[in-house]
């Protein structure tokens, strides 16, 4: 009877961690912290006039070229978008220093150079459009009270 009720435990266990991968991945998080300005990170890498985005990967992320591609292709018509991909494990250092701890990892910075969000794993078109608009409309909301 023990071992019945700790192999239930083990597939409940299972079954919540499933969904809470599910249902967390993929989707938006707040900005980890304003400690690092994206002029910081010294990539030798321009800033978007309307926004900069940072995709980490990695040599065996199966998602990753997909990402790339899907970020590529909503932003090819916007020119002061800028979109820039990077080796996690190449620059260790500076994955550590903004705390990306899985890939894909995409952050999001304004113009400004500060982080507004970032999406941990393969991101939806909805959330990447939704964060976009987010950072211009800021942009154009600071614009109008000037």
């Amino acid at each position: 009877m023990n071992q019945f009720l700790l192999i239930l435990l083990v597939i409940g266990l299972s079954t919540a961690f499933g969904f809470f991968l599910h249902f967390t991945r993929g989707k938006l998080t707040n900005k980890y912290s304003n400690e690092v300005q994206f002029s910081d990170l010294k990539l030798g890498f321009e800033i978007g006039k309307k926004a900069t985005i940072l995709q980490f990967k990695t040599q065996y992320c199966s998602i990753c070229p997909g990402v790339k591609r899907q970020i590529g292709e909503l932003i090819k018509n916007d020119q002061d978008i800028l979109f820039y991909e990077i080796d996690a494990v190449e620059k260790i250092d500076l994955a550590r220093k903004l705390h990306v701890k899985s890939s894909p990892t995409v952050l999001f910075f304004n113009e400004d150079g500060l982080e507004e969000g970032r999406i941990i794993g393969a991101p939806k078109n909805n959330e990447i459009k939704n964060t976009l608009e987010k950072i211009t409309t800021i942009k154009m909301e600071k614009t109008n009270a000037n």
